[in-house]
């Protein structure tokens, strides 16, 4: 389970996520969409503190953190938690695909390199990558690279996986088939926050959408309510803006 209370980050005089409040269950897929600069991204990044939050508190299973009170244990904490897509993939360029994913498991986690192997073969081969373990990231296509981070990521068997726009970087194909990977990993053990401007594939697989604009949450719920009876004008005004890009 992942739980934020007034969660609030700010750059400077740029208030970026203000007062968030949200609740996803375990196995839950939360789906957070909004416009460009809307505080998608930072509300991912301050769920593991990649960025800290300036204010709010946060649960993750039977972890409970208040930010006025951090320590660098509970950051820790968290982070062996939590796990991470990013939408550039973040793979070690002089690292194999193997060694990507082998890589948290040996360095934080301490694992012996023959279990951190094994761990990380199965992982890469969940997602369709056992023939390109040896391969480097130059080697790899875009939609190849992404299935690597996805493989690091479910290697450290996370509690909550957080991704984000996980198929921005890549063309209609490629785009079509990380969208398919991520929908067999839904709705399993672990609670899945994603970002995306993948609408059709939102209302499809989420358990729960948060619209997010100005760093606000301007709507949240069931995607069947959000998208089809949303109750803000703004909201209406971001779905059709989307469905003319789509004509």
């Amino acid at each position: 389970m992942l739980k934020l209370e007034h969660w609030s980050k700010a750059f400077g005089a740029n208030l970026v996520l203000d007062q968030i409040n949200l609740q996803a269950e375990k196995g839950e897929v939360l789906t957070v969409i909004g416009p460009s600069g809307s505080g998608k991204s930072t509300l991912l990044r301050t769920i593991n503190f990649l960025e800290p939050a300036d204010q709010g508190r946060i649960s993750l299973g039977d972890l409970h953190v208040d930010v006025a009170q951090l320590s660098q244990a509970d950051i820790l904490a968290i982070r062996r938690k939590t796990a991470m897509v990013f939408q550039n993939y973040a793979l070690f360029s002089r690292k194999t695909a193997l060694e990507n994913v082998m890589e948290h498991l040996v360095t934080v986690k301490k694992l012996d390199k023959k279990i951190a192997r094994e761990i990380a073969t199965a992982q890469l081969d969940r997602v369709g990558m056992a023939d390109r373990l040896h391969y480097y990231p130059r080697q790899l296509s875009g939609g190849q690279q992404q299935r690597v981070g996805i493989a690091r990521a479910l290697a450290v068997e996370p509690e909550v996986i957080l991704l984000d726009e996980p198929s921005s970087s890549l063309d209609p194909e490629r785009t079509t088939e990380i969208l398919d990977l991520i929908r067999t990993l839904a709705h399993g053990h672990m609670t899945m926050v994603l970002v995306t401007h993948e609408m059709g594939f939102a209302k499809e697989v989420s358990d729960q959408v948060i619209f997010l604009d100005q760093g606000k949450i301007l709507e949240q719920g069931p995607p069947e309510v959000v998208f089809d009876h949303p109750k803000t004008q703004r909201m209406v005004d971001f779905l059709a803006g989307y469905k003319s890009r789509q004509i």
